[in-house]
């Protein structure tokens, strides 16, 4: 009734907008012949008149045009009518096709979700090109940060449309008797003002005069935290929270989705940079803004000018710019693999529901027959079948976005910091990603439904209808269509398993790296001691001592140990020329470590020649790592010998076991050697070795926090979570690819056995014959495997060559393994083959158990 009232409403709505289209062209045809009428002298009236009569046969045909005109459109309707009928008439099979379509067009969203905040997008604002962190590099190497001074002289030069600071930090905020770490952010005011388009969920952002004298108290919270640690309170604009034992003035709230200048920062507090009020001891971190109509090399020109007349530190170094977020070499590298991995996947799903859906047509040749010989044109037929599709791509592209949105807040929770860390657009469903999901969605299904359209209609209506349903066979077309798309989901499986296996064994590789040390119970805090506070080096020894005093009061704390920086990813580094006396000169980029005397044992790292540092030792008295020692002094030991970097000369009192870092990219896991630790004035490190129970993280930052009000806390995290990050990107890489490679297998077996179920109910007469002529269950049961495992054959020979041309883009993803390696073929044919068998095994054993005297019984 529902159906039938909705389409005489829309058959009535038609016949309105016709009939006044047609009274419109009446009226335009009367006036026209009127005003004939009325040039040859006729009065108005009778012009009238005559011009009505003239035209009056346009009145007895309106109705007949009308009906011309939304004939179409009736047919389209009860087109599609009749495809919602036909799709709901086997739910089953409508159910499978629809989850294919949808887990192919969920994973396919999701990945361009991720291609497009981390390789097309990943910086969200305002002409996001002219934006870039600017610094001082130097020969050596340089810090990112510069004297308030040049940030001055920057935004004074012209060439730059805003020059704004913001320094990432951590930060400590107490709730109650609860306490939080959450990124924290010092910023200029202006900060927002030069991204562009920044707007408060609450409050106002920051004025000019925050950040200054008696200002330097204001912060801004993310709706995060706001969310859950301020658990939404109205009025939380204008109250003071504690941060880092700070009493601060919260002033706004911004959205949740901002992200700067790191994706987990989530406070932003005002500071001027500029010595009155804030943080006169933090040097900025300049973000700039390039102003248009001045070429890059200009802008970079005068900053250089204006750098050196602010500070003379500067002479012999020259501008760097960078974009807001760095290029990654492991994305760039691995992020199209796996789109193009989604893409397979996605073809396999397609190639799949297409073969499900053109059989699902061939057993409808009776009635596409019916309709041929009823009067019903091909293209009628063709539009049908279209329509079907279409339904099944809407319901999928519906089921499809669901499942995206899903998978996308099930990767925040899976790996945040490896898919998150290089990019500042939140990682979310958007308006972006909803017309792409509708663009796949369209693609998929013109994918599967063009070709059983176009081959499922083609029918001989009088050889059709004299063939009864149950003994139709497939034509020659749709056969070969279905073997080819069989022959293709089975290459592409074979193609993402033996990458999923390289990937998988390459992370597996990566754990059993030995690191050089023993990272278990190590907690590392990062904090600095300004000397711009506390000048007096007695001052900062009973500062240091009080620290550790403190800090081996927690519970469980065993050993302490200050430096500068841990490996293995900590320290210093620089470039350049390091020249060995009675060794070689090595151009090479270098870590070093300023540590105290228990630090290596503390660390497990052992000397294996020489000896340790003793109370009276020079910064220029160094042990070197096993790697630096062969790079500079090949087959002789470095103990006793020194070396030069830039104006400084080293000897060398000892070889420490080398410290490795599980990485794809060599550059990182650079060589390293240690010197004395004498002061901790500045940015310092203290190791902290707890037994169980220990001290969490934020017990150990309140403590370090609340020893002395010049001591800031940078971050607070494990030794093992240093090497846990340098795990998560393959880790995420090898749990990807299995996936992929287990849907596309799994996949290719659904398929592989579907076609052969069809295939043997289509052949049941024939098997009948053939087991009353004689045939054994063993001949039947072989006919079916020969189809089934000539085709898994063919697909996996093609598909192994296909995997050998993945060598070139696997190759900067794999460690210790290549796609080549007879243990991944011998892997990948094992899992393929007994696949292929599973799959084929029951539509065998179908085929034997046909009865020959029921079947031959049948029409």
């Amino acid at each position: 009734m529902l159906i039938r009232l909705l389409t005489f409403i829309r058959r009535s709505l038609q016949r309105v907008r016709v009939s006044r289209e047609l009274d419109e062209e009446l009226q335009h045809h009367v006036a026209m012949e009127e005003q004939q009428h009325a040039a040859r002298g006729v009065p108005p009236v009778e012009a009238r008149r005559r011009a009505l009569r003239d035209l009056g046969g346009i009145e007895q045909t309106k109705e007949a045009v009308r009906d011309v005109r939304a004939s179409w459109v009736d047919s389209l309707w009860q087109d599609l009518r009749y495809a919602s009928r036909t799709v709901w008439r086997h739910p089953g099979e409508t159910a499978t096709i629809v989850a294919m379509l949808a887990l192919g067009i969920g994973l396919t969203t999701a990945m361009f979700t991720v291609v497009d905040v981390l390789i097309l997008r990943p910086v969200p604002f305002q002409q996001a090109d002219q934006l870039a962190m600017l610094w001082m590099r130097g020969p050596t190497g340089g810090r990112t940060t510069v004297r308030p001074s040049v940030l001055h002289a920057w935004r004074e030069s012209g060439v730059l449309t805003a020059a704004e600071a913001a320094n990432p930090d951590t930060a400590l905020i107490e709730v109650g008797s609860m306490f939080a770490t959450r990124g924290m952010a010092r910023v200029t005011p202006g900060i927002f003002a030069m991204l562009g388009g920044v707007q408060p969920d609450r409050g106002r952002l920051f004025d000019s005069t925050d950040g200054g004298a008696g200002a330097d108290d204001r912060v801004l919270l993310s709706a995060d935290v706001w969310r859950t640690l301020y658990r939404s309170d109205p009025l939380i604009v204008g109250q003071r929270i504690t941060v880092n034992s700070e009493s601060l003035l919260v002033v706004g709230v911004l959205p949740a989705g901002f992200r700067f200048p790191a994706w987990d920062t989530q406070l932003w507090r005002a500071d001027a940079f500029s010595g009155n009020g804030g943080s006169p001891e933090i040097l900025p971190r300049v973000y700039v803004r390039f102003a248009p109509g001045i070429t890059r090399d200009d802008a970079l020109r005068v900053a250089l000018a204006a750098a050196h007349a602010a500070d003379s530190n500067t002479a012999k170094q020259w501008p760097q710019a960078e974009p807001l977020v760095r290029s990654d070499d492991y994305y760039t590298r691995a992020v199209p693999v796996f789109a193009a991995s989604v893409l397979f996947v996605l073809a396999i799903l397609c190639a799949n529901a297409s073969g499900l859906m053109l059989g699902r047509l061939s057993s409808r040749q009776r009635e596409f027959a019916m309709q041929t010989a009823l009067g019903a044109a091909r293209y009628r037929l063709i539009r049908q079948t279209l329509l079907e599709s279409c339904l099944i791509g809407a319901i999928a592209t519906g089921v499809g976005a669901f499942l995206a949105w899903a998978l996308v807040g099930l990767s925040h929770g899976f790996l945040p910091e490896a898919t998150l860390v290089r990019t500042l657009s939140p990682l979310s469903i958007n308006v972006r990603t909803l017309v792409a999901t509708s663009v796949i969605g369209v693609a998929a299904a013109l994918l599967t439904g063009m070709l059983p359209a176009w081959l499922g209609t083609r029918v001989q209506a009088n050889a059709s209808m004299r063939v009864s349903e149950r003994s139709s066979t497939e034509t020659r077309e749709a056969k070969w269509l279905t073997r080819t798309l069989l022959i293709g989901e089975v290459a592409l499986a074979c193609t993402l398993l033996a990458g999923a296996t390289v990937l998988v064994r390459s992370f597996m590789n990566l754990t059993r790296v030995n690191r050089g040390l023993d990272a278990s119970g190590i907690t590392v805090a990062d904090l600095s001691l300004p000397t711009a506070v506390v000048t007096e080096p007695t001052a900062r020894m009973v500062i240091s001592q009080d620290v550790e005093r403190r800090v081996r009061a927690l519970p469980g704390v065993q050993h302490v140990a200050w430096s500068r920086g841990t490996p293995p990813v900590g320290g210093s580094f620089s470039v350049g020329d390091w020249i060995a006396e009675g060794g070689q000169t090595v151009s090479l980029e270098v870590r070093h470590y300023a540590v105290g005397p228990d630090f290596l044992k503390q660390f497990g790292i052992p000397l294996l020649a020489g000896r340790n540092f003793i109370s009276n030792d020079g910064v220029d008295i160094v042990i070197v790592g096993e790697r630096f020692g062969q790079l500079l002094w090949p087959k002789l030991d470095p103990v006793g010998r020194t070396f030069r970097f830039a104006k400084r000369q080293y000897q060398v009192v000892g070889v420490a076991r080398e410290v490795q870092l599980p990485t794809l990219d060599a550059r990182l896991d650079a060589p390293e050697f240690y010197y004395p630790f004498v002061d901790a004035g500045g940015f310092s490190s203290l190791s902290i070795t707890c037994a169980e129970p220990c001290a969490n993280e934020a017990q150990i930052r309140h403590t370090l926090a609340s020893t002395h009000p010049a001591i800031r806390v940078s971050g607070v995290r494990t030794l093992e979570a240093q090497f846990r990050e340098q795990l998560a990107r393959p880790r995420a890489a090898a749990a990807l690819a299995s996936v992929f490679g287990v849907i596309a297998v799994l996949a290719a077996a659904g398929g592989l056995f579907s076609v052969l179920t069809n295939a043997v109910s289509r052949r049941r007469k024939e098997f009948g014959v053939r087991t009353a002529l004689g045939a054994s269950p063993a001949n039947i049961r072989g006919l079916v495997l020969r189809d089934g495992l000539t085709v898994s054959g063919v697909g996996i020979v093609i598909g192994a060559i296909a995997a050998a041309a993945l060598a070139y883009p696997l190759a900067s993803l794999q460690y210790g393994v290549v796609i080549t390696d007879p243990v991944n073929g011998l892997l990948v044919f094992s899992v393929m083959a007994f696949t292929g068998i599973l799959a084929c095994w029951r539509p065998a054993a179908q085929a034997v158990r046909a009865d020959p005297s029921r079947l031959l019984r049948e029409d």
